[in-house]
This record gives structure tokens, sequence and C-alpha cells, in this order.
């Protein structure tokens, strides 16, 4: 229309893990909400975001690399400002205005809630580092923009950590920990559940944690209960949840201290809520544990997982390891192994200690030379290797209600309670006889759908479609 003013093109680009995600579609909201234009692809914006995870080195060098190369941008194309948000900026302050020049604003996580005013700071051209407290947090009615998948999203219950872990830079760069109330989680997973989303997954730096800050004092299995009853109110109105379509939640970053017999009951009895549990041991020998400011020994998780199993039927578990930490000898790496075998985890990630300026870890004796903790990675990663296969062989002829993603001529592919997004395998199902039209029928994305295990690989599994998915 003539006399419209044209709206400034704005693009994001979020590294890291799904936390930082939730942040890059608060401040996609935010900024939609203050009249600016979103656009995917950084070619097309005018004004270029990126969100930043300065977590270990890797993640540094990411950030580091992204930032110079889009700053090439700026100098060829139509990009105006470049802005820097996240860990990062958290992490080297001041420093970072000197290294970077292709950058014209810094934004810490805490001031998350300025990116408006970032944004238009770097479109005058200032050069700026802006942080805050870092006591945010997102609320269900903050605007924000999902980027993934509309059936499914990230739903984060609190920030930070109070955790003293001794190779962690976490605490430093996210603050204290701090619970969303239960009700503004319960608003927010209402709207999603009416927007149709079929999966939510709840995150934070541990989720198991979750309402110990909260006065009165809350706790992770009476939100989970709350939850329970606010999607079986959603889609009893709705009509959804008829034939087993209620939705997903999923509980991921559980820290083994807080796992309670309480929660496992939550887990089992609440409707909706799926038995998977991403549960980061990090290793299992006491002596390792204990330099890396933990408490446990693999005995103790061993009898933890045996309840995990007991109390919650079908438990598909997830957890995280790091090898070549200080001091871990080669008789401590082979007790995680062993450890390993007698668990039998469903999903394993593991990741080679990387040693963290400012952190405790970094200051220790007996750092374990790079190219034997490289070994023992790869021992470890190979050993689970095994164990996947053979868990995944156990599934053989079993259903699974399978969450349909993607959908082509000849194949499906989804994901069972068994796979979280993003980190875990996927289940396969070809098209086989099953006729066109009722292929396409049966099998949309963000619908579920029953399906038979028919044959299975190390993370992924093949199926074959069935009628009424099962419970689960």
């Amino acid at each position: 229309m003539p006399g419209r003013k044209r709206k400034t093109t704005v693009a994001l680009i979020s590294l890291g893990c799904p936390k930082n995600l939730v942040d890059a579609e608060v401040m996609l909201g935010l900024l939609e909400a203050a009249g600016y234009r979103l656009v995917a692809a950084p070619e097309e914006a005018e004004v270029l975001v990126v969100n930043t995870c300065a977590f270990i080195e890797p993640a540094v060098e990411e950030a580091l690399d992204a930032l110079l190369d889009l700053g090439e941008l700026k100098r060829s194309g139509s990009l105006r400002a470049l802005v820097c948000s996240g860990c990062l900026p958290q992490r080297y302050g001041e420093e970072l205005l000197e290294e970077l020049p292709e950058v014209d604003v810094f934004l810490g996580p805490g001031a998350m809630p300025h990116i408006v005013e970032a944004v238009g700071a770097a479109l005058r051209g200032e050069r700026r580092l802006i942080r805050a407290p870092l006591d945010y947090l997102y609320a269900a009615d903050t605007p924000r923009v999902r980027t993934g998948a509309e059936w499914a999203a990230y739903v984060k219950i609190a920030e930070g950590c109070d955790h003293r872990c001794a190779y962690c830079t976490v605490p430093a760069l996210r603050g204290a920990y701090r619970s969303r109330l239960p009700e503004d989680v319960q608003r927010e997973v209402k709207r999603l559940a009416a927007e149709g989303v079929r999966e939510m997954v709840l995150i934070a730096q541990d989720t198991s944690y979750y309402g110990r800050d909260l006065h009165p004092r809350r706790s992770l299995a009476e939100l989970l209960r709350g939850l329970g009853e606010v999607l079986g109110t959603v889609c009893a109105d709705s009509g959804v949840g008829a034939g087993g379509e209620l939705p997903w939640l999923r509980l991921m970053y559980l820290h083994p201290a807080h796992l309670t017999r309480e929660l496992l009951e939550a887990m089992a009895a609440t409707p909706g809520v799926v038995p998977y549990l991403d549960l980061p041991l990090q290793h299992a020998a006491p002596a390792v544990l204990r330099r890396m400011g933990r408490a446990g020994s693999g005995e103790s998780y061993l009898r933890l997982i045996r309840r995990i199993r007991q109390d919650v039927p079908g438990a598909a578990l997830r957890t995280t390891f790091i090898v070549g930490f200080p001091g871990e000898t080669e008789a401590d790496f082979q007790e995680l192994l062993e450890f390993v075998e007698q668990a039998r985890f469903d999903r394993l990630s593991a990741f080679r200690y990387w040693p963290e300026e400012g952190t405790p870890a970094a200051t220790l004796p007996d750092q374990v030379p790079l190219e034997v903790a490289d070994e023992r990675l790869e021992a470890l990663l190979q050993a689970q290797e095994k164990l996947s296969l053979a868990n995944n062989q156990a599934l053989i002829g079993q259903r699974l209600r399978v969450l349909v993603e993607q959908v082509e001529a000849d194949e499906a592919v989804g994901r069972s309670y068994r796979d979280a997004p993003e980190v875990d395998g996927v289940v396969k199902v070809p098209r086989g006889s099953v006729d066109r039209g009722e292929w396409e029928r049966m099998l949309q994305p963000g619908r579920f759908v029953e399906a038979e295990v028919i044959a299975v690989e190390p993370h992924d599994l093949m199926a074959r479609v069935g009628i009424q998915p099962p419970e689960r």
C-alpha cells in the first residue's frame, strides 16, 4: 500500500543445544512483535542475529567461525548489522568488541529481553556490549516464533544451575537455578497442545531440580501431574485424545541425584508422559566422579537404573559420559566400560573432556593426553554400538506408537517414544505393498501411527504400519 513503511528484515542463526534454541525463538518473537520482518536466509536479511554457545572450546570455535564467515555478508551483501547473542558475550565480554570488529552489538543471555534495543543500536552503527543480571525467565505469554516442526516444541521449565561440577561453565554463563511457576508452564503446554503440537520436550540445565527454588517449594513430579491434567482437558475438549492421540511429554536433562521415587511414580502414572529418561551420568568410577565434583558410583547408578526399570515399565534410558577427565586412569576407564555393559543403555552419547578456562578441572594435575582420551572415546562408542544393536533386536515384533515426521512416496520416517528429537535414532517405515491412497491417508507428518518393528540397525528401526496406535 502507498505510504506503508517497509519492514527491516531480520534472520537468526541459533548454535548449540535446544535450550539455546528456545532463547532464539523468544528473541524472534520479540523482534516480530516490534515490527521486524523475519526471514530464514541470512542472505535476505538486513540484520542477522547469531545466538551462540560457549559451553566448551569446540562450541566457542564454531561460534567464532560463524561470526567471521557471516561478517563477509556485511562487506559484500545487503547485511547492515550483525548481532551476537548468547553465551559467547557472557563469557568473553569486552574482549569481543576488540577481537570481532565484524559484530556491531553483543548481547548476553541475561539481556535477552533487550534484543530489540540491540538490533536498533546495531542499525544505528553503534558498537555495544549489553549484559544484565542472569535472572531472566521467559513466560507463557512472551512472544515466541517456533522454528522447528509444527508438531514438536521445546518447553524450558527453568534456567541456570546450582551445581558446581568441576568441568562446567554453565553456572557462570547462565546464573543460579530459577524455575518458572508451574501455572505458567501449564499455560504454555495448554496453548501448544491446542495448536496441535504432538510432542513437548521439557528442558532445563537440570529438569529434576525443578521447583526447589520456589516458595512454596515445588517438584518436577508435581509439575508432571499438573501437565497431565492439562493435556487431558485440552484433548477431551478438542477430541484430539481419541484413539491414543494424547500428545507426548518428554523429559530431558535429569540429574541422578534428584531422581526421586515420587518422580518415577509420576512418570509412570501420568498420561502423556513417555517412559524415556535422559540421565547424564558423566562417569561411573567413584574416583573420577569425586574429581568432577559429583556424587555417585557405578554401583549406586546400577541400583538407580534397576529402580527405574522396575517403576517405569518399558523405560528407555539415555545417558552421557565424559572420557579423559584429569586423573582418569586406565582402570577407571575399564570400570566405566564394565558399567556400560551392565547398564545396557538404550542411547548413549560421549565426549572427550575439554579443559575450560576458569573451571577447577582446568588446573587439576594428571591431564589425560589427547590421543589417549580419543582412543577411550572410540572404545566406549564401539561398545555401545553393539549394545544398541542388541537392545533394538529385542524390539523386533513389538508394536510402537510412531510420530510421523517425513513422508516420501516409498518411505516414511518418524520417531517412537524411545527417540528424542535430533539426538536419537528414527523409525523408518517402507511403503511396501500398502496402497498409495491408504499410505497417504495413514501417514501424515505430525500424526501418530502404529508400527510393528520388523528389522533393526544399531540406532534406527524399520517397521510396517498397522491400524490402531497402541497406548504408548
